[in-house]
């Protein structure tokens, strides 16, 4: 499914409508986009130089993983 609306990627959309999990690169791209989306001062391009252990990169994946599954728990 695409979404249509700019401020949701289309893998969210996805992810929710089908209750699929993420890949690990739609996991990234989302967290990106939220990490840098988040403040005005943040450039995209300054997510690949965060330590993988930067208390902001983990949020904002784990905001991704929420995202891109729809709830905090999922059901099974």
């Amino acid at each position: 499914m695409r979404s249509i609306n700019p401020l949701f990627e289309n893998a969210v959309i996805d992810c929710v409508a089908t209750d699929r999990q993420p890949s690990v690169q739609e996991l990234f791209r989302v967290a990106q986009r939220i990490w840098s989306d988040g403040a005005a001062d943040r450039s995209a391009f300054r997510w690949g130089r965060l330590a993988p252990t930067d208390t902001e990169k983990l949020l904002a994946l784990r905001a991704a993983q929420i995202a891109l599954s729809g709830s905090v728990a999922r059901n099974e």
